[in-house]
Formats: C-alpha cells, sequence, structure tokens
C-alpha cells in the first residue's frame, strides 16, 4: 500500500470496465463545474489542436471534448479492456491503450492534454514522472489541465464497484504539494481552484483542478 502497484490498477480497471462504463459514462451531466472548466480549456487552444485525454476510461471525458467538433481528441488509457468498451462505445474516436508513465506518443506532439482524476492512484512520485511525460508530449505554448482528490493519505478498496479481485488504492494529494512539483518540472501554473463535492452524486471530498502552461522548451535555451 506505500508504493504505486500499476499491476494492481490495471487489474482492477480491466476487471471493472464495464461496471465503470455503467457507472460513470453520463456523470458529466450531473457536474457543471467540470463542464464549465473543460470548456473553457478548450478555448485555451487553437481551433483544429490535437488534445490527449490520458486515464480515458470508458471515454465519457473523451466523448464530451470530441462532441464540441473543435479539436482532435485522443483518449489514452493502459487498461485494454477500457479502450476496447470506448472505441466500441464511440467508434468515431481514435483511442489507444498507452501508460502516461511511459507514454509511446511522440514528444512535442500535442497542443493541450486532459487528464481528469487519472494520478488519483500516485505517489507524489509517480505524480512527477507524469507531469515530465506532459512536458515532453506538449508543444511549447500547449496546456493541461488535470483533476483529483484533496487531502492527505490514501483510501484501499476491495472488490470496486462490487467486482471480485479487483482492488486498488486511491490517493489523497495536498494542492500545494502538486504545484511545487509542476513548478520543478518547468510549467507555469495558469490556474488553481478546490471545489466542494457535489453532495448525494459523488465521494465526499474537495476536488483540485489545475490548468498548467509549457512557456518554453528547456532544450532549445
Amino acid at each position: 500500500m506505500e508504493g504505486y502497484n500499476a499491476q494492481e490498477i490495471l487489474n482492477c480497471y480491466d476487471l471493472t470496465a464495464k461496471e465503470y462504463a455503467d457507472k460513470f459514462l453520463n456523470e458529466l451531466d450531473g457536474k457543471p463545474f467540470d463542464r464549465n472548466i473543460l470548456d473553457r480549456f478548450t478555448q485555451l487552444l487553437p481551433n483544429g489542436s490535437v488534445v490527449y485525454d490520458f486515464g480515458c476510461g470508458s471515454g465519457q471525458t473523451t466523448k464530451y471534448l470530441f462532441d464540441k467538433k473543435v479539436h482532435k481528441i485522443i483518449g489514452l488509457d493502459f487498461s485494454e479492456n477500457s479502450i476496447r468498451l470506448a472505441s466500441r462505445n464511440f467508434p468515431e474516436i481514435t483511442f489507444i491503450v498507452d501508460d502516461m508513465l511511459n507514454s509511446k506518443m511522440a514528444s512535442n506532439s500535442v497542443e493541450g492534454i486532459i487528464a481528469f482524476y487519472s494520478i488519483v492512484h500516485f505517489t507524489y512520485t509517480e505524480v512527477e514522472k507524469a507531469f515530465k511525460e506532459w512536458w515532453r508530449l506538449l508543444e511549447t505554448g500547449a496546456f493541461c489541465l488535470f483533476s483529483f482528490h484533496i487531502g492527505e493519505g490514501s483510501v484501499e478498496i476491495s472488490d470496486f464497484l462490487g467486482v471480485k479481485g479487483a482492488n486498488a488504492v486511491w490517493r489523497l494529494l495536498e494542492m500545494d504539494k502538486i504545484l511545487t512539483i509542476a513548478e520543478k518540472v518547468g510549467f507555469t501554473i495558469s490556474e488553481a481552484i478546490i471545489r466542494y463535492p457535489y453532495k448525494g452524486v459523488e465521494h465526499e471530498t474537495k476536488r483540485g483542478y489545475i490548468t498548467l502552461k509549457k512557456s518554453y522548451d528547456s532544450r532549445k535555451e
């Protein structure tokens, strides 16, 4: 439980791909703030930009962005079962199996990155690794937007969504520590927001939303 167990997380989402889609496919319908911040993020990017949706899972956020018909959205997740199901549900969208900690996507290949609740299993060590990968993937001047649960400690869940053997650790992260890591990697903080949970709709934790900008490319200095 102390460290990040990638195999356990992968197994959890492979086992629960269908149940996760059934539960969360329409979750943005009840989250007006999330829709608003996604809308504002799309406006930061030039029309026709390529956007990676990391940790896309069943593809609900990917679909929301795709339906705006402003940018090219690609959903990425390391769970093959989740990607297979998302591709079946939304055949008009490109979904690719990929690990955000060691992405196979090309450097400087994208104008935007979305990662909604995709770092929730990471320790701060993995958070920094993810930020470094995002930095590598983003073009200079590009943006990324991600969200997470705020707090300290972790929650260990067995049989996630009622599926036997689907076990994982969810981690609460501190806003100031995440911002410090982002600046260490080189990002400029464009926006950092904390919101309270929607009562009766989601887990009772505060949420953090951070927009980062890759303002320069250190390799060109």
